[in-house]
């Protein structure tokens, strides 16, 4: 009897929690595992789905090639001294809807200048003499509407902010191409001139890759061309490369090169050549 009072008299012992619940307390961090690529053990940020960007670019570039008008055998735009660089303005905007992007560019070139012909040379029905000092005016505008389906995007581990450390991309291109020109030249002997306009379908792709959205590398490559319709006809082949730097999340300061090679011909007009240079500008997204 007394042995049982004392058992009762006793102060309960607390039992010991499982081993497994000690450790899975609420205060232990959950592990995050790595990621694509890297390593990386940090949430990813949330993928921006749409975005405006604006571009602003002075483009640096050079007319070459031949020209012709009239039916005229063609020129070579060194002999009549329209191949000089000059700037020009570039623009572009895009508005992006993944996996859509909606882009509209445009550019202008406009060259004038005075040759001194060093052998005779027929434009049109006027032959100007050698020694014959022409002025040469050469104005070839463009404007692109175009629109782009991403078939691949690839992002690899977030860094610290959640953006991803390294970020690829392919983007399936298709649009029309409107140019808009004139070629006249005058000299003693007389003047000849004409005006043209050109619409063709063109398509394509464009590629990037960016760093820590910080620095980017862009590339795109469209082909453009009509058959033979009402005497006209066209082919355009046109290169671009652009590097980006973003200092901030909204603005980027950028440095590329673009060749564009063409071939319009009319009844009354040959153009077969390029035009290319390199250009800077300004970048703004929203």
């Amino acid at each position: 009897v007394c042995a049982a009072a004392e058992a009762q008299d006793a102060p309960a012992q607390p039992e010991e929690a499982p081993a497994a619940a000690a450790e899975d307390g609420p205060d232990r961090p959950e592990e995050r595992q790595g990621r694509g690529f890297f390593s990386g053990a940090y949430e990813p940020a949330e993928r921006r789905m749409w975005f405006l960007e604006t571009e602003v670019n002075a483009w640096y570039v050079s007319p070459g090639g031949d020209l012709s008008i009239g039916g005229s055998p063609l020129a070579e735009t060194a002999t009549l001294n329209v191949d000089s660089p000059q700037a020009t303005p570039m623009v572009e905007a895009h508005a992006r809807l993944d996996p859509f992007t909606l882009s509209i560019r445009g550019s202008l070139l406009d060259v004038d200048n005075a040759a001194r012909l060093a052998a005779p040379t027929t434009l049109g029905v006027t032959t100007y003499g050698a020694g014959e000092i022409v002025e040469t005016n050469y104005r070839l505008d463009e404007a692109a509407v175009r629109l782009g389906y991403r078939l691949f995007q690839f992002d690899g581990d977030p860094d610290e902010r959640g953006r991803p450390l390294i970020s690829a991309g392919v983007d399936l291109l298709g649009g029309l191409r409107v140019y808009d020109g004139s070629l006249g030249v005058t000299g003693v002997s007389g003047t000849v001139g004409t005006s043209f306009t050109h619409v063709e379908p063109l398509i394509g792709f464009a590629a990037d890759v960016t760093f820590a959205d910080k620095y980017e590398i862009q590339f795109q490559n469209t082909h453009a061309g009509t058959p033979d319709i009402d005497g006209q006809r066209s082919f355009t082949v046109d290169i671009q490369v652009t590097f980006k730097y973003r200092p901030v999340e909204n603005a980027a300061v950028q440095l590329g090169y673009r060749i564009r090679q063409n071939r319009l011909k009319g009844d009354d007009y040959e153009i077969d050549g390029a035009v290319a240079g390199i250009f800077a500008g300004l970048a703004l997204r929203f």
